[in-house]
């Protein structure tokens, strides 16, 4: 069977309000080759949207109960019959030509193995909604678009955001593709940082856009959905620092402030935030097993990527929940001070 060059890959649950804007994008955009749509199990009429786009490159992959956000996508790149795999959100909508220099990118430079896009506000395309983590620390985040006008051809991030990027096929059966544990949250961070420990460059082009609102309340909302957000949330991240990081770092990072990480995690995500603690902790022999064979196959130290982790790392909650508390605090104070006079 003749390979194609780029296979689209897009999950959608419950996708009604966003998923045929998304889809109909990516048909009328350039360079693609196949789209596999898989369907979580959705329980809204979002598929019934799908089924009415005419075009023979799509194919529309049913699942019978929602297997999470990571494992669906690793099933569509089983299926995905293209040397370069691109995944896009269910609501994201993709500008015309935003495969024309991830592709290239990739072909020109082997030791890049994904490729990211710029993602701009849906709600305001002069802003940048988010353009990933850059190594040096850098937050792309709420800057104007007209600042990608002065930025070279592409710039390394520490992973890709699952909103719009592109992977080459070695690189992704390299590190497994997802985390199939992962479920939804915090899944493309581990994915980039898994990247780089094998080897692999992480990188983000400014001339590839899609049009997205980073942390979508769309996707959060309903009691249901945010139970899973605030559990995984909790327990994805605390699986991530387990599995990635060298036991050195992990000393100096992560153990000096585990007798906080119960309260960061009830103060982030409530009791849900425990509850992903207990889990974390019973499948902490099957996180191990990962860990071992993720140490034993990198490739290079964490000090290369150390100054974009800072950013996920124990010590940037307990800074940021310390300055929450004392403004609550500081608020608290005055408040008292208006009602005593």
């Amino acid at each position: 069977m003749l390979q194609k060059l780029v296979s689209v890959i897009v999950v959608n649950y419950d996708g009604y309000k966003t998923i045929r804007d998304c889809i109909t994008s990516i048909i009328r955009s350039n360079h693609v080759d196949e789209i596999l749509l898989i369907d979580n199990c959705s329980k809204d009429e979002s598929l019934a949207l799908i089924e009415e786009c005419d075009d023979n490159r799509l194919s529309i992959i049913r699942l019978n109960s929602n297997v999470g956000l990571c494992r669906a996508r690793n099933l569509g790149a089983a299926k995905a019959r293209g040397r370069y795999l691109a995944f896009v959100d269910q609501d994201t909508k993709v500008h015309r030509n935003w495969l024309e220099e991830p592709v290239a990118l990739l072909k020109m430079y082997k030791e890049i193995g994904a490729v990211q896009c710029v993602n701009l506000s849906s709600r305001n395309p002069d802003i940048i909604s988010h353009g990933g983590v850059g190594l040096d620390g850098l937050l792309w985040k709420g800057f104007p678009r007209s600042i990608l006008h002065h930025r070279r051809s592409y710039w390394h991030v520490l992973y890709p955001i699952g909103a719009g990027f592109v992977i080459r096929r070695d690189a992704w059966e390299t590190v497994r593709g997802f985390d199939p544990d992962f479920f939804i949250g915090n899944d493309d961070v581990d994915l980039g940082i898994r990247l780089w420990l094998a080897g692999y460059e992480v990188a983000c082009t400014p001339k590839a856009i899609v049009y997205h609102e980073d942390a979508s309340g769309e996707l959060r909302s309903g009691k249901d959905t945010s139970r899973i957000f605030a559990f995984y949330g909790v327990k994805n991240l605390l699986s991530l620092w387990t599995k990635n990081m060298s036991g050195r770092e992990l000393l100096r990072h992560v153990l000096p402030f585990s007798p906080m990480i119960p309260f960061m995690a009830l103060f982030e995500s409530g009791p849900w935030g425990i509850v992903a603690i207990v889990s974390f902790l019973r499948d902490l022999p099957m996180v191990y097993k990962k860990r071992v064979d993720i140490q034993s196959s990198r490739k290079i130290s964490d000090q290369k990527i150390m100054r974009a982790l800072q950013s996920i790392l124990p010590s940037k909650g307990v800074a940021r929940e310390f300055t929450l508390a004392l403004n609550f605090l500081r608020k608290t104070m005055l408040s008292i001070r208006r009602q005593t006079y």
